[in-house]
């Protein structure tokens, strides 16, 4: 009986995918690269196109904001800053000689800040105040809309004459004394420009790209990942380079975010506090946030599910390997 031949060892290993399938695994490659790519992008464009067309959802996520010790704050100061630039004081002024005016002057000056910004302190810490609140912003978040959604120059401002009708209906039912001077003493509202007419112009383009591109990202990277994996000839393999490439991505959304806080709170305006401007920038973005957090750990999940099975797979064949021997 002859002998069998000795096995041939040193024979190469071939680590990639058999020549027939090198193209299914570079179009798989491109594919699974793009849509890694541009999951981040597609998220923070979705997350942009939500908060800026739907007043409702807008609404709904500064709603916390209310209640939010420095928004207060910061609340009480602006409307109070935007009354006393309204307030006429010569009702009760001039009803004292020329020499002592500019001394009185100052002390009602004082005196009516104080009591006007007491007056919008308990309007804006009430109970009631939510729901004005949520109004507010709702009127604002639709009149932003329609300036950037059609043509024409129109100017974009948070009216709080709302809060200081409150305020005065407050005075009546509470403070008859501070009703009678409101009576006297000629006080408006205040309103806080938001978009000038020329930057209304200026942001309509970027507008109009968010909104396409906040529903048309998602969908590309949603395809080019779905294809990728399933053009793939070795699809856990593919699964594994997704889920990281995803997670990579992930973390450099939150990355980004991150970079975006620290300029918003640098350029912030003189009228708002860093406090005030941290919690309506952490409010607006935690959906953005909450997307590059869900993103990496579903990356991570998915590489690491579709990599123990393999590994696992290994143990169990040399264990077998052993057994045999």
């Amino acid at each position: 009986m002859a002998a069998s031949a000795p096995a041939r060892t040193g024979a190469p290993t071939v680590l990639g995918p058999p020549p027939r399938h090198r193209p299914r695994a570079a179009l798989a490659v491109v594919l699974l690269v793009l849509g890694c790519l541009l999951a981040p992008p597609a998220l923070a464009a979705g997350w942009a196109r939500a908060e800026l067309t739907d007043t409702a959802r807008y609404t709904a996520t500064t709603a916390p904001l209310s209640r939010d010790p420095a928004v207060q704050r910061n609340m009480v100061t602006a409307i109070t800053d935007g009354v006393m630039r309204r307030v006429d004081l010569s009702p009760l002024v001039d009803a004292v000689p020329p020499a002592q005016r500019p001394a009185v002057r100052e002390r009602f000056t004082h005196g009516v800040r104080d009591f006007v910004a007491t007056q919008i302190r308990g309007v804006v810490t009430s109970r009631g105040f939510p729901a004005l609140w949520n109004r507010v912003n709702g009127t604002t978040h639709a009149s932003l809309v329609t300036a950037l959604s059609s043509a024409g120059e129109r100017t974009v401002e948070l009216d709080l004459q709302p809060v200081v009708d409150r305020a005065r209906a407050r005075l009546v039912h509470t403070v008859p004394a501070g009703a009678r001077l409101i009576q006297r003493v000629h006080v408006s509202g205040t309103t806080l420009t938001l978009l000038r007419s020329d930057e209304v112009a200026e942001v309509r383009g970027p507008y109009a790209a968010v909104r396409t591109l906040g529903r048309l990202l998602p969908v590309a990277a949603g395809l080019c990942l779905v294809a990728g994996l399933l053009v793939a000839p070795r699809r856990r393999r593919a699964l594994i380079g997704t889920g990281l490439g995803c997670a990579v991505g992930g973390a450099l959304l939150l990355a980004v975010v991150a970079v975006a806080r620290d300029y918003a709170l640098d350029v912030l305006p003189q009228s708002v506090t860093p406090a005030t401007g941290a919690a309506v920038f952490d409010t607006l973005t935690a959906s953005a946030r909450t997307g590059g957090l869900l993103l990496g750990a579903a990356g991570l999940v998915t590489a690491l599910a579709a990599w123990l099975p393999g590994v696992l797979a290994g143990r169990l064949r040399d264990r077998r390997g052993l057994r045999a021997r």
